[in-house]
Parts: structure tokens; C-alpha cells; sequence
């Protein structure tokens, strides 16, 4: 068994993790306006090109769960490097995919990688030395919607003449990073004694961050193709979906300015009642890209608050935390997921309703998780 020793985070590795959080939020933010090109791509229909995301967050799961295996074995830098190898390969499997089954195993081999990615990162920085832990990681998952606000713009520009270069590009850019992350000292804290399954407080914020990766990867993914269905041009429709992520990416950044006073519970139930309200909005057309996108600023703290909440409930055993990253791959499976079952059977114009019930379903798990806790 693995000594447990704190962990500690050079300068260099924190760069090279943000680095690493900008790749997955790059990779990430491009599916939403890829589903178009797919279509061409490999002759499938929207709903069909729809299953991207969901198999993403398929393989994302399998390689949560393998990454909470891991840490009670590994040091946080050995599962940082062989989940950025992964990923790497993922990638180029996807560049030289020839027909759609193929692409669809890339993909599941991208989402394995940052899967587990997702997953050590969050919790080797919540569980790492220093006071402003929350300030870190939300700046950090700022870096991943910065990436996504670029996603987007990349599929515009080069996914029609140049899509095998740029998950070739990708490829390398996870290789590098690998060698990166060397600076990332010790190993996750795993409890003494403490039972393999989530206690009920655990499980309801794992429910909670279900809908809220719900809301994120489903407005990310889907978003395009609903304003486009109400006469937004697809140039137009990839820039708002960047401007979604550049929302996300501003509240997170914003974050790290937050006085620490601010309880955590105010944080994210505030975020996630005025995601419902505005994600209700993005069903009239005349305001739907706005409303879409000031969604994104509503839900950016949710997810590393949420995180550090958790952490500091149970400060001692960073598998309580982990929980929620098998949820984080669920939410975006179910999500896209219900979105697309809802497109096929009723239209794309649906999707921002579907949207709104998962964030009120979000509402409802964390204002539970408020109540637990006390």
C-alpha cells in the first residue's frame, strides 16, 4: 500500500494543470458545434451525431471509477501522467478514424482518459497544502472554460479542411503536458476504516452535481443547434455556444476574488436558481442566445464550490469527495442524453424546457444537501 504523504503542487505543475484543464475544456466545448459537421462527416443524422457527447461521458465514467481505484495505490503524479497518455491516444484514434464505430472508440478513449483526469486534478488541488484551495480551483476550472470558449471557435474555423490535424495537435498537447505535471507531490488522503459506499449526504450532492454537469455539458452541446432552429446562422450559433463558455469561464475567474466568508451553500444554491429562471427564458427565441449565456455565468461556481463544500464536510478522506466525479460522467451522459431522446421524439426546440427541469432538479438536491449537513 502507498505511503500517504500530503500533496504539494509546484509552480510548475499548477501551470501545467491549467493547461491540462484548457485541453479538456478545448475537446469538451468543440462538440456541441461538431454535431453538424459529423453529419457529413460520417453520413449519421443529428440525433445519432448527438450520442458524441453521451459516449464521452461514457468512457469518462469507466475511467472515474478506474482513477478512485488508483489513487489508493498510485501517487497523485503517476495517475495524472498515465490519464494524460490516455487521453493522447483517444485522440489520434479519433484524427484517423475512418468510419463512425471507430470514431465512437476514440471518443470513449478520450472520455476514459479525462475521465480520470477530471477526477485527480479536482481532488489533488482541494486536498492539496494552502489556504485559498477554492480561489486555486476555481481559477483552474476557469482555465477549462477558457478552453471551451476556444472549442468552438476551432470547429468554425478549421473542423471542414483540417479535422484529423486538430486532434493530432491535441494528441501532442496531452503528450507534453504529461511531462508537465512532474511537480505534483504525494498522494490522496483515503480514511482509515471508513465504509466503501457514500453516506446519504454524499449521495445527494452526487445527485446534485448529476444535474448540474447536466445543465453544463447538455447547454453546451445542444444550444447550437436549438438557436439554430430558430434562425441563428451556424457561424452565429458556434459563437454564442463560445460565449457560453466564455460566461462560465468569467464567474470562475471571478470566483478567486470572493471573500472566503462567503458560505459555500449561499454560492450554489444562488447560482442554481437563476440558472432555472434564465434557462426558461432561452425558450423565447428573441432572447435565447443571451439567456443561454448568461446561464453560464449563473452555474460557473457551482462545480469547484460544490467540490471544496464537500471537502471541507469531510475533510479526511478524499474518497467522499470522489463520488462526485462518477457523477459528473452520469450528468453528462443523461443530459445530452434526455435532450436528444426529447429532439427526436418532439424537436430541437425543446431542449432549453429540458434544461430548465434538470436545473431545478440541481435546486432541489443542493438545497437538501444544506439542510443534511446541518
Amino acid at each position: 500500500m502507498l505511503v500517504r504523504d500530503r500533496v504539494t503542487l509546484s509552480r510548475t505543475s499548477v501551470v501545467a494543470i491549467a493547461l491540462t484543464f484548457a485541453l479538456l475544456g478545448v475537446v469538451v466545448g468543440a462538440f456541441g458545434p461538431l454535431l453538424e459537421h459529423l453529419t457529413h462527416r460520417f453520413a449519421v443524422s443529428l440525433p445519432v451525431a448527438g450520442a458524441t457527447i453521451s459516449i464521452y461521458f461514457g468512457g469518462g465514467l469507466v475511467g472515474v471509477f478506474a482513477a478512485m481505484r488508483a489513487m489508493e495505490d498510485v501517487s497523485g503524479r503517476t495517475l495524472v501522467m498515465s490519464a494524460d497518455v490516455i487521453a493522447a491516444v483517444g485522440c489520434v484514434a479519433v484524427a484517423l478514424a475512418p468510419s463512425w464505430p471507430l470514431f465512437l472508440i476514440g471518443v470513449f478513449v478520450i472520455g476514459l482518459g479525462f475521465g480520470a483526469l477530471v477526477l485527480s486534478l479536482n481532488q489533488l488541488v482541494a486536498y492539496s497544502e494552502g489556504e485559498r484551495r477554492a480561489a486555486l480551483l476555481s481559477g483552474l476550472n476557469g482555465a477549462y472554460s477558457a478552453g471551451a470558449v476556444v472549442g468552438p471557435i476551432l470547429v468554425a474555423a478549421f473542423a471542414a479542411g483540417h479535422f484529423s490535424a486538430l486532434y493530432l495537435g491535441a494528441a501532442a498537447v496531452s503528450l507534453v503536458l504529461a511531462a508537465g505535471v512532474s511537480g505534483i507531490a504525494g498522494s490522496l488522503p483515503v480514511g482509515v476504516g471508513r465504509p466503501g459506499r457514500p453516506e446519504l449526504l454524499v449521495l445527494i450532492f452526487v445527485a446534485a452535481f448529476v444535474c448540474y454537469v447536466g445543465v453544463e455539458s447538455g447547454a453546451g452541446g445542444w444550444m447550437a443547434s436549438h438557436l439554430e432552429s430558430v434562425g441563428v446562422s451556424s457561424n452565429a450559433a458556434a459563437t454564442y455556444t463560445s460565449g457560453f463558455f466564455l460566461a462560465l469561464m468569467t464567474g470562475r475567474l471571478l470566483m478567486t476574488l470572493a471573500p472566503t466568508r462567503l458560505p459555500e451553500p449561499a454560492i450554489v444554491l444562488a447560482g442554481s436558481a437563476v440558472a432555472v429562471v434564465l434557462l426558461l427564458a432561452a425558450s423565447v427565441g428573441a432572447v435565447a442566445p443571451w439567456a443561454y449565456v448568461a446561464s453560464g455565468l449563473a452555474i460557473a461556481p457551482i462545480f469547484p464550490t460544490g467540490i471544496v463544500w464537500l471537502a471541507r464536510l469531510r475533510p479526511g478522506d478524499a474518497r467522499a469527495g470522489s463520488w462526485l466525479f462518477p457523477a459528473t460522467s452520469l450528468g453528462g451522459i443523461a443530459g445530452p442524453g434526455a435532450i436528444g431522446l426529447v429532439v427526436a421524439g418532439f424537436g430541437v426546440r425543446w431542449t432549453p424546457f429540458v434544461l430548465a427541469a434538470i436545473a431545478a432538479g440541481m435546486l432541489l438536491a443542493f438545497y437538501s444537501a444544506r439542510n443534511q449537513s446541518r
